[in-house]
């Protein structure tokens, strides 16, 4: 009777390019394959960047072709030409910062190493201490080199990712305030009911999710600041999906009293 093949071996062919691959020759191709994957990426998501940010702007709709407002391409139609989910491009986009705002002379990608593995303790001591200074301000006497480095590589990359939360985000500034609208116009906000029981489970499991959040936070000021900054960003969502809504409704009557 024969043995069954190990399911977890490669097949045949795979393992004989495994066993012929050369250190060497291997070092010679990926250095300059790298480089030039480091370029073709920063080139990509720019070309990203600037095709959802154009065709963003558009105003008009998409039912009547005839009309002199008929938007010929959107997002949607670019991602599917160019052969990318728009979730995948999406994605890449967030992660960038171009040049022109980037502080820098080249564009940014905020993409993140895997975090290395230690046998021992060092890694997450060298964080706690890093967590510290963060927290308070001030550093530890004895503070590494390595500790050093790595508090500068974290400073940076929060300081790119504020400046990228902060410009994909710069659209909500202009949008009418209709969160604030509501709240005025609420005779009793705490009177407040849902009335659909899927939104009051859906409602149930974010308040759940929100006290888990903040109750990883053992300062209080930290906590309460946490606590406002998801209420700010409630706010802006709120209103952007209310623009959002609403430019809806006006292409659509736009639509149909063409």
């Amino acid at each position: 009777m024969k043995e069954q093949n190990d399911s977890a071996a490669p097949p045949m062919a795979l393992a004989r390019k495994i066993d012929r691959w050369d250190y060497d020759k291997s070092v010679i191709k990926m250095r300059e394959l790298a480089v030039q994957w480091q370029k073709v990426t920063a080139e990509v998501a720019r070309e990203l960047f600037l095709a959802k940010e154009h065709l963003g702007k558009q105003k008009g709709q998409r039912k009547d072709p005839d009309a002199p407002n008929y938007i010929q391409y959107t997002w949607k139609d670019y991602c599917e030409e160019i052969g990318i989910s728009r979730e995948v491009a999406d994605y890449w986009i967030k992660k960038f910062i171009p040049r022109e705002i980037s502080g820098t002379s080249k564009d940014v990608l905020l993409i993140k190493a895997p975090p290395k593995e230690d046998t021992t303790a060092s890694r997450a001591l060298m964080q706690a201490r890093i967590n510290e200074y963060l927290r308070t301000g001030n550093r530890p006497a004895d503070f590494t080199d390595e500790e050093e480095e790595e508090l500068r590589r974290q400073l940076k990359n929060a300081q790119y990712e504020e400046l990228a939360a902060d410009y994909h985000w710069k659209d909500v500034s202009s949008i009418h305030d209709y969160f604030s609208d509501a709240m005025r116009r609420s005779k009793d906000v705490a009177a407040f009911r849902l009335e659909d029981t899927a939104q009051i489970q859906a409602q149930l499991k974010v308040f759940k999710y929100i006290e888990s959040y903040l109750a990883v936070f053992d300062d209080t000021e930290t906590r309460a600041l946490a606590a406002l900054n998801l209420a700010l960003k409630t706010k802006d969502i709120a209103n952007k999906l209310a623009e959002e809504n609403f430019q809806t409704k006006e292409s659509a009557q736009q639509g149909g009293g063409a």
